[in-house]
């Protein structure tokens, strides 16, 4: 004889396969979802994903370091980017989701969420050419924060990529992320992405498809492309000698943005890249190995 299995069953079922898989989840029969935070902690640096299955989903917020992250729409329902600052301190922080409804009714849901040391390093000192010395002013370095803040802090709700990103270029990392690095005035400071070592004019590859939202030559980050991926998630390529993009032109996944360099505050040819999300410089060599929502 058949089993009839109601809604209901099947939920709980796909909680019990969730929680053996060690995804925390939370079910809400009367309104068929399930919330799955798909982590256990968040290193600093790093993102964590929230995934809602569901119907009728108009969209919701989580509520977490004093930051509102929002929620998008994916295949199976909603899902979000939590991602967490390289200085944010190490305890367990209260979240708080409220996901809306197309019928106008919210759903609240909270919980807790670990932030684990993100493992940096202190390199050894930077020593700047001469010419190059006054780019460790900290007004141009505040300056240049500032304008590039004002490109990472937007949100567009259209994603843009088909996958997890690659890397723009074939390179041993040089400099890691979040380091700690001193400079010849005896200052310290963190650095916000990852350094690829690459010879002079090698290819850059957009690292996901998306839509070009900066390309100019700044002081410190020299030729710089910034690419807006959705979601709030962008990558930009800094240092470079030439740039091929300009604002408003989409790309594909591997297209080429432009050649490595040493232009900006760099002491040889590299190629500076950064993942920001939400606003927040993230660890990219991580962020590539993040299956993220469709």
């Amino acid at each position: 004889m058949m089993r009839k299995i109601t809604f209901r069953s099947l939920l709980c079922l796909a909680v019990l396969l969730l929680s053996l898989l060690g995804l925390q989840t939370h079910a809400t029969a009367q309104s068929q979802i399930v919330i799955t935070k798909e982590f256990d902690y968040i290193e600093q640096g790093t993102v964590g994903i929230i995934k809602v299955v569901g119907t009728d989903l108009a969209g919701g917020v989580a509520v977490i370091f004093d930051r509102q992250y929002p929620f998008f729409p994916t295949s199976q329902g909603l899902a979000c980017l939590i991602s967490v600052d390289m200085s944010q301190r190490i305890k367990e922080y209260p979240i708080k989701v409220t996901l809306y409804q197309v019928d106008g009714n919210a759903i609240n849901w909270e919980d807790t969420v670990k932030v684990n040391a993100g493992g940096f390093i202190a390199e050894p000192s930077f020593i700047l050419p001469s010419n190059k010395l006054n780019l460790l002013n900290p007004v141009v370095q505040e300056n240049e924060d500032l304008r590039l803040h004002s490109v990472y802090g937007l949100v567009t709700p259209q994603r843009f990529w088909d996958g997890p990103v690659i890397y723009p270029l074939n390179g041993r990392i040089g400099s890691p992320y979040g380091s700690v690095r001193t400079y010849n005035d005896g200052q310290s400071r963190r650095h916000t992405g990852v350094d690829l070592s690459a010879g002079m004019g090698t290819p850059v590859a957009a690292v996901a498809n998306g839509r070009v939202v900066f390309a100019r030559d700044l002081d410190i980050h020299g030729n710089v492309v910034v690419i807006d991926h959705g979601w709030g998630v962008y990558s930009s390529y800094s240092h470079m000698s030439a740039f091929y993009v300009v604002p408003g032109q989409m790309v594909l996944q591997g297209d080429i943005v432009g050649l490595s360099g040493t232009t900006g505050r760099s002491t040889g040819p590299h190629l500076h890249w950064e993942i920001a999300v939400n606003g927040i410089w993230l660890d990219p060599i991580r962020f590539a190995r993040v299956k993220l929502p469709n």
